[in-house]
């Protein structure tokens, strides 16, 4: 049979083209292949020969190569071109950016260069774009210490104009489970009280129920600083008020169903990855890799006290 007709061979093609993309230097081992297209070792070997023999892979079994037929990805640039925007310069400005990714870092006036248009236009037609909720920009320096020493190209990201929906159903009954476990991931979140950790929790909860995913309230809250807050409590308060209300689905999410590359520990084993799959992730995706390194392994019995 044809790889092409071969529904397993095409699962397994698309599992190595989406390594290939979010992460080039590090390679799927076969067992995580077959987990990600649910086949055993022995079949996902079988389907991996099969592509290697009909030229759709190299040597090594896990570098795609050109000349199977994949559904055509949508693009940044394909969707950008789609996009209704405020106005034609909008536009042109959206395709500019999505030319150079979904995710990226530019300068204002490379921008202008790029779009053919003067520095104070780019500046107006970036306002309107982010008033659309097409693309967000924030500002990077080069910090010293406690200093900065300058700016970095501003980075952005393409959105969707589309708002998460509110949680419902079981997903909101963990809400509160869900909300203690990111304030105890914050690490500069040490030394308060057993209220300012409850009101914490609660902060984090009315984000949450507004559609707000772990890994970006984590990262507005910069969860992984080893910072000292003088005011733990206060000092997240500040950082959540600054999140708007609700939470705007990134274009590359919206149309892939992927996020940008991210790093994450998981949180059985604690064991950092890299993932492009949305939501709450393992090592294994929707499984741990590792559960006997888990600090309490999955098959222990708790015992209660009374």
């Amino acid at each position: 049979m044809n790889p092409d007709d071969c529904p397993p061979c095409r699962a397994v093609f698309g599992a190595l083209v989406e390594r290939q993309m979010a992460d080039p230097e590090t390679p799927l081992v076969t067992e995580e292949i077959g987990r990600l297209v649910g086949l055993k070792k022995r079949a996902t070997q079988v389907h991996l020969a099969h592509l290697f023999a009909h030229g759709h892979i190299d040597a090594d079994r896990r570098t795609p190569l050109h000349g199977m037929s994949q559904p055509i990805l949508f693009g940044a640039q394909e969707w950008a071109a789609s996009v209704v925007a405020p106005d034609p310069t909008c536009a042109k400005c959206l395709i500019a950016l999505a030319g150079i990714g979904w995710e990226g870092q530019i300068h204002q006036k490379d921008l202008a260069e790029l779009v053919g248009i003067g520095l104070r236009t780019v500046q107006t037609h970036r306002a309107h774009l982010v008033a659309a909720d097409l693309v967000s920009f924030r500002p990077t320096t080069v910090r010293e210490g406690t200093r900065n020493r300058g700016k970095l190209p501003d980075r952005f990201t393409l959105l969707s104009a589309t708002t998460a929906p509110p949680l419902e159903g079981a997903a909101l009954e963990a809400v509160p489970a869900v909300a203690a476990g990111i304030v105890d991931r914050i690490r500069w979140f040490v030394g308060v009280s057993d209220e300012e950790r409850t009101n914490a929790i609660q902060s984090v909860a009315w984000v949450l129920r507004n559609g707000w995913p772990e890994e970006a309230i984590l990262r507005a809250l910069d969860a992984s600083e080893n910072r000292h807050a003088y005011r733990p409590g206060g000092y997240l308060s500040k950082l959540l008020s600054k999140l708007p209300r609700q939470y705007i689905v990134p274009a590359r999410q919206m149309v892939t169903q992927r996020t940008e590359p991210r790093r994450l520990d998981c949180a059985v084993c604690d064991t950092p990855f890299k993932t492009t799959m949305p939501g709450h992730v393992l090592c294994g995706g929707a499984i741990c890799l590792r559960p006997d390194e888990a600090v309490i392994p999955p098959s222990a019995t708790i015992y209660q006290l009374a």
